[in-house]
């Protein structure tokens, strides 16, 4: 029977760090993020969607969406953000699904950022990975160069990492080495 596990954090907390491991390890992980932006691609379905909702404003010259700009307009606008969520929510969680069930792994894991927020459900475990927020916001500062003002408005996009605690089945705490989380990661896998 197929296990299926949800992988989720805030931003910057390390989940690319974890599924790149577990990719490493040769398990199959489903990136929402990489699912959207193939979505978004120009004649995607998510494409259409943006295009039809928010207007020709938001993207370039060559047709594509500047994500930037979007970006911005998201990570700044509570409405925009909501009204993005309910033009997208449908067609990520179809194209999600379908590949969960395609999959020919019997272990799955599923990296949703918004997991919990969007009340995905259908999983064996969740699992979040872990950093406070002060490790978040300079982590994010240095990976994306943003002012301490614009990496806080995208962590504050987010629901809380705190109550995102209490919501998941395990904790991957991401405040150490990488061979601390590796090791973390090797643990739990061998339990399930």
């Amino acid at each position: 029977m197929k296990k299926v596990i949800g992988i989720t954090g805030g931003i910057a907390t390390g989940k690319s760090v974890v599924t790149s491991y577990l990719r490493a390890h040769g398990y199959d992980v489903i990136d929402a993020d990489a699912v959207v932006r193939e979505l978004q691609e120009v004649g995607g379905a998510l494409y259409i969607a943006i295009r039809d909702t928010f207007g020709q404003a938001y993207f370039l010259e060559n047709g594509a969406l500047d994500r930037a700009k979007f970006g911005a307009l998201i990570f700044s606008d509570p409405v925009a953000r909501e009204k993005l969520s309910a033009v997208q929510d449908n067609i990520i969680r179809t194209e999600l699904l379908r590949r969960c069930e395609t999959s020919s792994s019997q272990l799955v894991f599923m990296d949703i950022p918004l997991l919990f927020e969007r009340d995905y459900t259908g999983f064996d475990e969740t699992w979040l990975v872990y950093a406070p927020q002060e490790f978040q916001l300079k982590r994010l500062m240095k990976r994306n160069g943003l002012s301490e003002k614009e990496a806080l408005l995208r962590i504050k996009a987010q629901m809380p990492i705190d109550e995102k605690r209490s919501l998941a089945t395990r904790i991957i705490e991401n405040c150490d080495t990488i061979e601390v989380l590796e090791n973390q990661l090797a643990s739990l896998i061998s339990e399930i």
